[in-house]
């Protein structure tokens, strides 16, 4: 069975760890020295890298943990990230024997032209694409596009745990409030707060549920 471990960057980015046994592959690691100090504190060996944009805050890292961890990287086949040596796009799978997982590869433009999310075992990373109660920037790519990429993601089971790389919550709940003041949204803001500090200290186990509270999970579930 898969843990997945998030690991708290820069003022609030996640960087997701999948650890199975003795290994452990790492989702946009935009810094190589968190990753680094918990693959040695645990014992872990890096056994790969993937990426879902080229941003630095999700690819900065990948060289340094290259030269400690000479691993496959993968990455957005129409986007330049660091060391990639595996392109993946739409369909791909992505085979990670020594976690005894499989991902599959979503194309998600919108945030950027070649962005991609990776989903298995009820899990999705979708890097900046989805965040709990909002979605990301459009730095490359349309609305139509965004559209599309969050209408293909909500086709996946309700089970689905979703890993986003951003602590975006309270900021995005704020601004939903501004822009849809008669919507009623469900938070208790003062629970959340302290959990995850006012505004970017590591949250660690943050969570939306899109129908209830926030809950002690690492992610957000899926709920239409």
């Amino acid at each position: 069975m898969i843990e997945v471990v998030p690991i708290p960057a820069f003022e609030d980015n996640y960087l997701w760890l999948l650890v199975h046994g003795a290994y452990a592959a790492v989702v946009d690691p935009g810094d190589a020295q968190p990753v680094l100090r918990y693959l040695a504190q645990h014992q872990l060996t890096l056994c790969a890298i993937l990426c879902t944009h080229h941003h630095a805050d999700h690819v900065g890292g990948n060289r340094e943990l290259l030269a400690r961890f000479p691993v496959p990287v993968y990455g957005p086949a129409h986007e330049k990230i660091p060391g990639m040596t595996q392109a993946v796009s739409e369909g791909d799978c992505v085979r990670l024997p020594e976690l005894n997982l499989e991902l599959t590869v979503i194309d998600v433009p919108g945030h950027t032209a070649g962005h991609v999310a990776y989903y298995g075992a009820e899990s999705l990373f979708c890097g900046d694409t989805l965040f709990a109660c909002g979605c990301g920037r459009l730095f490359e790519g349309t609305p139509q596009a965004m559209h599309q990429s969050l209408s293909k993601l909500a086709q996946l089971p309700d089970a689905t745990l979703v890993y986003c790389a951003h602590e975006y919550t309270l900021d995005n709940i704020r601004f939903a409030k501004v822009v849809e003041p008669t919507t009623l949204i469900y938070c208790n803001a003062k629970s959340m707060i302290a959990t995850a500090g006012p505004s970017t200290s590591p949250p660690c186990h943050r969570a939306w549920s899109w129908k209830n509270a926030p809950t002690p999970f690492c992610a957000a579930r899926f709920q239409r």
